[in-house]
């Protein structure tokens, strides 16, 4: 029997680094799911497939409709009547100065324009820049709370792999069983 109590320690050890690990794989807590799913639309929006793709993607026919096209219907509409009507009032009906004037006031509309969708392409590629820092430098979260059963078989784990176990484990079967008279008990050492 000179095998056995080293035999029963190795498996109290084994057994024990078994059930201390076990159920002790990270999981995942809902905010964490939450980050990985938003993570994952990002980058397919990034890729220009996502449902944010429209943030990052500066899409000419946007800009025309939102910026050009109500910058020249303003133009016709308000600004180029009212320099007429200054130089009506001027004295000048038709002439080069009003030419002159609408002229100027149609190149600084077009530098403006031109200006703006600078600024919206830039816009967009600032956006992808952010959010790919971002997704790099963003933290794993925090991670979900153990279970009551994860923390009690970590706490089973670390008894049967102590060496207080071991040596009980080890001393039981180096003792000779007395008997007590009782069928099924031994006065043996108890743990």
């Amino acid at each position: 029997m000179g095998w056995a109590p080293a035999a029963l320690s190795a498996v109290a050890s084994l057994g024990g680094g078994f059930l201390s690990g076990m159920g002790n794989a990270p999981r995942e807590s809902k905010m964490q799911k939450t980050q990985r799913k938003l993570v994952d639309k990002l980058i397919a929006s990034l890729e220009g497939t996502g449902p944010f793709a429209d943030l990052f993607n500066a899409n000419e026919n946007v800009f025309q409709k939102s910026f050009v096209e109500p910058a020249l219907s303003q133009f016709r509409n308000q600004v180029a009547p009212q320099i007429q009507q200054s130089s009506i009032f001027g004295g000048q009906q038709r002439g080069t100065g009003l030419d002159d004037q609408l002229l100027r006031a149609g190149v600084d509309l077009d530098q403006l324009l031109n200006q703006q969708m600078m600024d919206f392409y830039q816009g967009a590629q600032n956006r992808k820049q952010n959010t790919i820092g971002n997704i790099l430098g963003a933290g794993a979260g925090a991670a979900a709370a153990n279970t009551p059963g994860q923390v009690a078989m970590s706490a089973a784990g670390g008894t049967l792999s102590s060496d207080k176990f071991s040596d009980s484990l080890a001393d039981m079967f180096k003792k000779p069983m007395q008997d007590t008279g009782r069928r099924g008990f031994s006065t043996g050492n108890q743990f």
